[in-house]
């Protein structure tokens, strides 16, 4: 081969390695999906055994779930204990009003009534890897494990799941690091790229 071929062949490799990159970027990125957000009431009562919440204890936890698997930024929680100062407690209530993204068509979670005030906002969406473990998100504990199973039963229901996996195992009065094994891909907003710093 001489020089010139060579260098012919050697411009034409760098142009595939500078075009691979590309390409792999943009089949990792996610899918997105047309969707709409549904508005959601809920009126949800912890009694758990083996952690207390205090009311600002059980609405911070609830909005690091609910915005885990999901749901709008704009969502409120809304604790009240039975003890009048807020301590954490036995019995603690809290209203939660929150946003998830479905599909469209898709039926309303059963005995649901739609609010004229807050009809389906249509948006995109893109499924999303959710687990729920110690550390995962990082300020989910072994303690937390009730409340995760009363989320996975009264809130997830909520949301648009799929592939759902669930191996949690409370015991009360224990705390074990274990506790908490529940995996699921979530219809979620887009995640918004990071600009590059210049």
């Amino acid at each position: 081969m001489d020089s010139r071929n060579r260098a012919r062949w050697f411009v034409r490799a760098l142009a595939c390695v500078a075009v691979v990159p590309a390409v792999v970027r943009a089949d990792d990125a996610p899918q997105q999906v047309p969707a709409e957000w549904r508005y959601h009431e809920h009126l949800l009562t912890y009694t758990g055994f083996t952690t207390l919440y205090s009311c600002d204890g059980l609405e911070w936890k609830l909005k690091l779930l609910l915005k885990s698997a999901g749901a709008r930024d704009d969502l409120s929680v809304r604790a009240t204990c039975s003890d009048p100062t807020g301590m954490p407690g036995r019995l603690v209530t809290a209203r939660l009003k929150f946003s998830t993204l479905a599909l469209p068509g898709s039926p309303a979670m059963a005995g649901e009534k739609a609010n004229p005030d807050k009809p389906p906002v249509p948006a995109m969406g893109e499924w999303r890897s959710v687990k729920f473990a110690q550390r995962s998100p990082r300020d989910l504990e072994g303690g937390d494990c009730e409340l995760v199973e009363q989320f996975d039963r009264e809130l997830l229901p909520y949301f648009t799941v799929r592939n759902r996996k669930e191996h949690m195992s409370c015991t009360p009065h224990q705390v074990s690091a274990f506790g908490i094994d529940l995996t699921f891909e979530a219809l979620a907003a887009p995640k918004v790229a990071t600009p590059a710093k210049p």
